[in-house]
């Protein structure tokens, strides 16, 4: 009898759509005390105005949504001036360097200011504006600096190519649009408990944003879907 025709192992195609995010635990990060203080310092300044100068649970709102919006911001700022840099070859001198730097930084406060509008428009209406709220910003994203900076060089010194940046900077984004999300949600109810309420609610934002930034490990972990194990990242 002759042998038919071996029979072809039907192979699996992976399923269309939008990549995965990238979900491998993070080993935990060790900051100096100058970025633990950079961090306290950047997320306290909006707690600062609702204790020692009355401020509202509005300009509370507005103010941390800026923050969070620099912090998208600079997700996007730093991966494309890493990517550039790379491409182009490191700074000619010191001065170039610096001038690039300040550069980025101040691309990044633009872009911080227009998504602040866009998400915190309406809250922005019921809040009295004065140069308090911008010389708070200001604060925040000086605070913000160094650590922007000590990323920037150590992405640059990285061999991770630009598709793991983006892969590995996607569940950072979605841990900033919970913590945007819970903000809002907050806000809706911390007219009920009236001015002891908005102190509890600043307490609570405030230390959620600390320790989302000297724990991004555990952040992860928590934001975690439940089909996505550490296993099953390829």
């Amino acid at each position: 009898m002759g042998k038919g025709k071996p029979k072809q192992q039907k192979t699996s195609r992976a399923p269309k759509g939008p990549k995965e995010p990238y979900w491998s635990p993070l080993p935990r990060q060790r900051f100096s005390t100058s970025q633990t203080a950079g961090i306290v310092a950047r997320h306290i300044v909006p707690l600062a105005g609702v204790l020692l100068f009355g401020w509202s649970a509005g300009e509370f709102v507005l103010l941390s949504v800026f923050n969070i919006a620099f912090s998208m911001s600079c997700i996007g700022v730093v991966g494309v001036a890493v990517s550039t840099r790379k491409e182009v070859g490191p700074s000619p001198n010191l001065a170039d360097a610096i001038g690039s730097w300040l550069m980025l930084v101040l691309v990044g406060l633009i872009l911080s200011l227009v998504l602040t509008g866009l998400f915190g428009w309406v809250v922005a209406l019921f809040v009295a504006w004065h140069m308090s709220i911008a010389w708070a910003a200001l604060t925040m994203v000086i605070a913000a600096a160094p650590a922007l900076f000590q990323q920037y060089q150590a992405d640059m010194r990285s061999t991770l190519t630009e598709e793991d940046r983006k892969k590995r900077d996607q569940p950072q984004a979605l841990v900033l649009a919970l913590c945007a999300g819970l903000i809002f949600i907050m806000s809706g109810y911390v007219g009920v408990f009236g001015r002891y309420g908005q102190i509890v609610m600043a307490i609570a934002v405030t230390a959620l944003f600390i320790f989302r930034d000297l724990r991004p490990d555990l952040m992860r972990e928590l934001t975690r879907p439940k089909d996505r194990p550490p296993a099953s990242d390829a």
